[in-house]
């Protein structure tokens, strides 16, 4: 068990890590060859994307995850009945952002780029029909296939990023002597319309989001029959994935609404820099995105074992434990580190860096102590929890706007991501801790990285790398003998 989990978790972790690696290659080159603002329209589009699916999505993964682990209806039954519910709403919203479209443009201040627009119209489309396809690979534990499509995805996409960037002119169309080569390149004469270089990108996401579709349409084509399409189960489906949706929707706003804000209160320099560096935070969501692939379905197939319990706090702390080395290596030297990932006009926002970093990482526990209210069938848990900390974040965006001048403004929604996350954990801690026992242990790891970062970062200390080695030699003689019985007791 456990050897069969460690490959499929490293075969997703290469799935879901490459693409974000090639896209934080991209970061670096995107702010060389992008203005400040532009880079500030093109994180603010895809902020807005975020929370946009998250709404459509409703909850459906999870829910597909846990209505097959209870054996009332067939698997087939279960995945039409999913991909029959999202492809509605799917296509619903579809149809009424085209209606709306000249009212959204307004709204969201994009008069001058509806093009834009209607890419992402297009894009967040096609990725949410994806998501239930891709869980399906999931869970039939298909993780090569499910690495392969990313990784031509993400491929696909930096190809038309690269060659719009360095080969793309309106004379390559213009000149083309071949009919055949005409009708190849047709499609990039969208581009002449662009305003400036972020277009480039978003078509790429556009391409990439329908060869995406394309390549798990016979999943849908194979799989999906309207007549296993279940009413009464739809409802239920619904019933349960819609506090997870509330839930997706407060943690997009958690994340995105700060640079949404920033935007169109503060200023698309000041925002561009926030939002590069927020990304390069953003690297621990790297190792909670591959922990969750390859852990959450072994999570629901487990529950109903004798000693999941046991299971579920060994894995949660084992996450908590690597979090902090990866975050202790990260931060501890992140002064070296950003020279090599986004330009230096950008390191203006680095102190918030950190902050977002730990934030993330609470985010990441958080996450995984909550497999405890999804298996017992209370989501609404996490919808109440995740409203406590979109109020949070409000609050510190809120302070935000009222002193957009004060200096190093910009920090302040950092530390609303930091507080915001920080106290949905507690909460959920509260609740579940008769399931978690080693706190302790946690607090001390927790104040020994924090005071190392603290001291490589905002000291500048000399020997910071001397500490860090010295804390991590530490930890795997305090903690060898946890991970020993964690394989024994996974096995």
């Amino acid at each position: 068990m456990y050897k069969k989990l460690a490959i499929q978790t490293i075969i997703y972790s290469f799935g879901c890590l490459f693409p974000r690696i090639v896209n934080y290659i991209f970061i670096k080159f995107f702010t060389k060859y992008l203005q400040l603002a532009e880079f500030s329209i093109y994180t603010d589009m895809y902020s807005i994307s975020f929370i946009a699916i998250s709404f459509l999505s409703f909850g459906l993964e999870n829910t597909y995850f846990r209505f097959l682990s209870k054996k009332h209806y067939t698997s087939q039954i279960v995945f039409s009945t999913a991909v029959i519910i999202q492809f509605i709403i799917s296509l619903f919203y579809l149809i009424l952002s085209i209606f709306l479209l000249k009212y959204l443009v307004y709204w969201l201040g994009y008069k001058n780029h509806v093009d834009y627009l209607i890419m992402f119209i297009l894009i967040i489309f096609f990725d949410t029909i994806c998501i239930l396809p891709m869980a399906w690979l999931r869970i039939k534990e298909m993780a090569l296939k499910y690495t392969i499509i990313n990784m031509i995805n993400i491929l696909i996409q930096s190809f038309i990023i690269i060659y719009m960037f360095f080969c793309y002119t309106n004379n390559n169309l213009n000149n083309s002597y071949n009919s055949y080569y005409n009708l190849y390149f047709l499609l990039f004469n969208i581009v002449n319309a662009f305003t400036d270089k972020t277009g480039y990108i978003f078509f790429s996401n556009l391409i990439a989001s329908i060869s995406n579709f394309l390549l798990i349409f016979t999943i849908i084509i194979e799989q999906v029959n309207i007549k296993n399409f279940n009413f009464k189960l739809s409802k239920k489906m619904l019933n349960y994935g819609i506090p997870i949706m509330l839930s997706s929707i407060a943690f997009s706003i958690n994340e995105n609404l700060d640079k949404i804000l920033i935007k169109r209160w503060g200023t698309d320099i000041i925002n561009g820099a926030y939002s590069a560096c927020y990304k390069i935070a953003s690297f621990m969501s790297l190792y909670l995105k591959s922990f969750r692939l390859g852990i959450e379905p072994f999570f629901f197939k487990k529950s109903k074992d004798y000693n999941v319990e046991y299971l579920y706090e060994k894995l949660i702390y084992t996450f908590i434990i690597f979090g902090l080395i990866f975050y202790v290596v990260i931060c501890g030297n992140i002064s070296d580190i950003i020279k090599f990932l986004i330009d230096k006009r950008y390191h203006l926002a680095i102190s918030i860096i950190p902050i977002v970093m730990m934030g993330n990482l609470l985010l990441g526990i958080y996450t995984n102590l909550s497999i405890f209210y999804k298996i017992i069938d209370k989501p609404i848990i996490g919808t109440y929890i995740s409203i406590i900390g979109v109020l949070i974040t409000c609050i510190f965006n809120f302070i935000f706007i009222i002193f957009p001048n004060y200096k190093n403004s910009f920090i302040i929604p950092a530390w609303g991501t930091l507080f915001s996350y920080g106290c949905m954990l507690i909460i959920v801690y509260c609740l579940f801790f008769k399931h978690f026992r080693k706190t302790y242990n946690i607090i001390i790891h927790l104040f020994c990285a924090v005071f190392i970062v603290y001291c490589g970062f905002y000291q500048n200390l000399k020997y910071r790398l001397i500490l860090q080695l010295l804390y991590l030699i530490l930890l795997v003689f305090l903690e060898k003998n946890h991970f020993f019985n964690t394989k024994k007791h996974l096995q």
